[in-house]
């Protein structure tokens, strides 16, 4: 069996002034699929369609050139038409190709895309189990695939089934390593104000999460229910990445990291054991409210220099109004913790939450002020499919599957998906430029940012003072 792995790019023109300051990220779970398939002995190929910069057109020339006997794509709800456009193509060119989407947009709408013919097959959760035993069923020629869990297919007669759920792995530690050396690594980067030293590759040292924050698209799927890996082969898969690929820098991409306490510390001391926290430095991203003194002191012992927290509002109304257990007192302890210990902080904000306004606005983005964070993102919210939000929003009044604008920073206020109730959108966006305005160009913070971290390039400065200008 021959598999193409791609992952796939968006309509960059809808985000407009925005498009410089999205990199090509890791893409994780695609390497964790990639790396299963390659341990069962299955000849794997990927195209990262996005970091290679290839056209509709390349990324067919390439299929062909490989034939594969399937394709799988990993799906976002943004780059679904790409996919879709992909598909048709690659059927057209390879008829005797199969297709299988994963991830959250798929399982969300698993129903649709098979029906419609989208992808053959869709993978629900955890992927690396299901996409092995699809390959050995295609390869003995197999044409019912009801025993495979956690598996949406077509059968002859065009009933798209959707089997039942798989089992969540609780041993993640057996999972081989993502294969990074298939994809195109020294092209990726993380967020402008997450990258500090390249290269750059993700890890997990776990799965899941235990809160229930209702802009959050796991709480749908197997992400909801957290799983943990053990702190020393966390260590072992670090080091792996540092003396095989070189990187200077890791991003844990759990939700939480760290969410155990118990675990950090054999993980921190373990990198230091063995030298890692000089070779190679790492962030996360976390609540605040779990970024006491010891944390904070441990992690930066370890080796982490940033952490991305997600603070969300300045209002703890609007914290409740979505389920957001965090008060913003807790934000200020936790920013303050960080800072003592060496760390620096990016603090990742939504507005346009239910029941915003603009003085509502105005306040998430002086608290942010006053917090005296080294970054800030100010997205515009978004209900992603997955998200309780996005179930309450379409039962009520959304019904847009006009998915390449499902985008945090959406320039044009007539394709913005959502806004509150009473709040324009053309106002909307012209106070997500005012914010990051209000936020970077006061003089202490441009002197943080050219003189002490002087982490953001020249390219991405000018990019991010044109997403500013409006």
């Amino acid at each position: 069996m021959r598999v193409l792995l791609i992952n796939p790019a968006m309509n960059m023109r809808k985000l407009g002034r925005f498009a410089g300051l999205l990199e090509p990220m890791p893409c994780i779970g695609l390497a964790y699929i990639a790396g299963a398939l390659e341990a069962h002995g299955v000849f794997v190929r990927v195209i990262d369609m996005f970091a290679e910069k290839l056209s509709g057109q390349e990324v067919v020339d390439r299929a062909a050139r490989f034939r594969p006997d399937l394709v799988g794509m990993t799906v976002l709800t943004p780059s679904a038409p790409v996919c879709s456009e992909l598909s048709g193509r690659i059927r057209a060119r390879l008829p005797d190709a199969r297709v299988v989407w994963g991830a959250i947009h798929a399982d969300v709408f698993a129903r649709d895309i098979v029906g419609s013919g989208d992808a053959d097959f869709v993978v629900h959760g955890d992927g690396e189990e299901t996409i092995v035993e699809l390959v050995d069923a295609l390869a003995k020629g197999e044409q019912d695939f009801s025993a495979i869990r956690g598996l949406s297919w077509r059968t002859g007669d065009g009933e798209v089934v959707r089997n039942p759920e798989r089992p969540l792995n609780r041993d993640l530690d057996a999972l081989p390593y993502p294969a990074w050396h298939l994809f195109p690594y020294h092209r990726y980067g993380l967020l402008p104000f997450a990258d500090f030293a390249k290269p750059v590759l993700t890890m997990a040292a776990s799965r899941g999460c235990p809160y229930r924050c209702d802009y959050c698209s796991l709480i749908n799927t197997g992400g909801k229910v957290f799983r943990r890996r053990d702190p020393i082969k966390v260590a072992d898969e670090y080091e792996y990445l540092v003396d095989r690929f070189g990187v200077k820098q890791i991003g844990f991409i759990d939700p939480i990291f760290p969410l155990v306490k118990a675990d950090l510390r054999p993980f921190c001391e373990e990198l230091q054991r063995r030298g890692l926290d000089q070779r190679c430095q790492w962030l996360s991203e976390t609540r605040a409210d779990r970024l006491d003194p010891e944390t904070c002191e441990m992690m930066y012992a370890g080796g982490c220099r940033r952490v991305l927290m997600g603070i969300e509002s300045g209002s703890d109304l609007l914290l409740g109004n979505v389920n957001k257990t965090l008060k913003t007192s807790k934000v200020r302890e936790g920013v303050a913790n960080a800072r003592r210990a060496g760390i620096q902080t990016v603090g990742l904000f939504m507005i346009g939450l239910p029941g915003e306004n603009p003085e509502l606005t105005r306040q998430t983005v002086e608290f942010a002020v006053d917090l005296d964070l080294d970054f800030a993102k100010f997205a515009i919210t978004v209900p992603f499919p997955g998200s309780k939000l996005f179930e309450d929003r379409w039962q009520r009044d959304l019904f847009r599957d006009d998915w390449e604008n499902y985008t945090t920073f959406n320039p044009d206020p007539d394709a913005l998906v959502h806004h509150p109730p009473g709040y324009d959108p053309a106002e909307l966006i012209k106070m997500q430029s005012w914010a990051l305005r209000r936020f970077y160009l006061r003089p202490a913070q441009i002197r943080r940012q050219m003189v002490e971290l002087r982490t953001i390039s020249p390219k991405m400065l000018l990019y991010g003072l044109y997403g500013m200008a409006i």
